[in-house]
């Protein structure tokens, strides 16, 4: 069996895009399995060529009734990421988000989250970048621990600007 990797644009960026990579992907035989290596991009498996329709939906504590819900409309459960749900279904299955308020509320929620992850990601990037800049430290630790901290403000300001930035525009759009 073998696995290929595709970079992805980002769920909070531009789920759009990855929703019809997977799409594509499946029409060529290549199955959604999970993330790629490293964390930058998804991982496909070769498999029967399909029609499918891809969407995303949030849910922090998806338990097998709120499954059960999607599997009954035709949805069927591809791959989790912590809350962030990837199903699949038939061409000319009723989408997910049917109306604007649902997927209002999912970003709103999601860009919330992001923003607590921020501030507590920048705080302690601050601190650090304090802590290194009044005592004396091994340059090269100092290196480390601003590398260390400057990554968990990358991985959290980027999605809150994605959610932010579509739920802006659901608003204006509305």
């Amino acid at each position: 069996m073998t696995t290929t990797s595709r970079m992805g644009n980002g769920l909070a960026f531009s789920p759009e895009k990855d929703l019809a990579m997977f799409a594509d992907m499946a029409r060529r035989g290549q199955h959604l399995n999970g993330v790629a290596k490293l964390g930058h991009g998804w991982s496909f498996v070769d498999g029967a060529p399909e029609e499918a329709v891809f969407d995303l939906a949030y849910e922090s504590n998806a338990s097998s009734d709120y499954f059960d819900i999607f599997h009954a409309a035709g949805w069927a459960p591809v791959l989790s990421l912590g809350d962030a749900h990837i199903f699949k279904a038939a061409p000319g299955t009723a989408p997910i988000h049917t109306g604007t308020d649902s997927r209002r509320d999912e970003l709103t929620r999601n860009r919330d989250r992001y923003l607590r992850y921020s501030a507590i990601a920048l705080a302690a990037f601050l601190l650090v970048n304090l802590g290194t800049h009044t005592g004396s430290w091994n340059e090269w630790l100092e290196l480390v621990l601003l590398v260390v901290f400057v990554m968990p403000v990358a991985y959290t300001i980027v999605p809150l600007v994605g959610y932010w930035r579509h739920l802006n525009k659901l608003n204006h759009s509305s």
